[in-house]
């Protein structure tokens, strides 16, 4: 079952993606239960009841509450909702990275991309929670979706993975090594030094020097190494355009 929700003061807007997305679902033979709002005020309540919705079209400027304070509060309660953005977002870039959008749709919609969008982001969804990293440690084998890998860590030849529930693992091995793995994986990792291996889903902010990531209510800044950050900063500047796919 795919939640999708559509967040949006203009009715005729919401009602133009609804009516859109209801039969592009039964064309791809999706089960899909869709919600509208009116405001990011009650869409919040309604993730803050304890409703998740795998997609999410939000509009910008709504007046209880935007949709750049809205996406903040989501992120907070569920970090893999796959937000889509419907509005003008130019004046918005850098506030939009700091809540992972998926994609962006100016106004007036272009029916092209928002079918292209929507069918990205059911792509991703469905495929998200494919995909392990396995690994052995004391003779024991461990298997870890790829999706709960906020970021590894490398001392040594000594490797910690931390995961969304709060909880490490070990391993030896070289980062090097992890990193060609999941190179194509299909999930985006970053390596912003040599020592940290990242899920770009877990990265809250960034500035020259540190990236943050932020998961199961903790946050830690990251060291980008000097050698790195312009390649860094391009990688994630272009995902915030929309010039990549994740």
């Amino acid at each position: 079952m795919l939640k999708i929700a559509i967040c949006d003061d203009d009715k005729n807007v919401s009602s133009y993606i609804e009516a859109f997305v209801k039969p592009e679902c039964i064309a791809q033979g999706i089960r899909a239960e869709i919600e509208v709002f009116s405001d990011g005020y009650y869409l919040l309540k309604s993730f803050e009841q304890g409703n998740n919705y795998n997609i999410v079209f939000l509009d910008i400027e709504m007046q209880k509450m935007d949709g750049i304070d809205t996406a903040r509060k989501i992120r907070e309660i569920n970090h893999s909702s796959i937000l889509i953005y419907v509005s003008s977002y130019d004046a918005y870039l850098k506030e939009l990275f700091e809540v992972e959008p998926f994609r962006f749709i100016s106004k007036p919609i272009d029916e092209k991309k928002l079918k292209q969008y929507f069918t990205e982001a059911c792509q991703r969804f469905f495929n998200k929670n494919e995909g392990f990293f396995q690994f052995s440690f004391n003779k024991e084998i461990q298997r870890i979706p790829l999706k709960d890998i906020v970021y590894f860590e490398s001392n040594n030849r000594a490797i910690t993975v931390y995961l969304e529930d709060g909880t490490d693992a070990y391993f030896y091995g070289k980062l090097n090594e992890v990193e060609n793995e999941l190179k194509n994986s299909g999930h985006l990792f970053l390596r912003i030094h040599q020592s940290f291996y990242v899920n770009y889903n877990y990265v809250s902010k960034m500035n020259y020097s540190f990236l943050t990531v932020n998961w199961n209510n903790d946050e830690v800044d990251l060291k980008i190494s000097e050698d790195r950050q312009k390649l860094v900063r391009n990688t994630i500047f272009d995902l915030a355009e929309n010039k990549m796919t994740v």
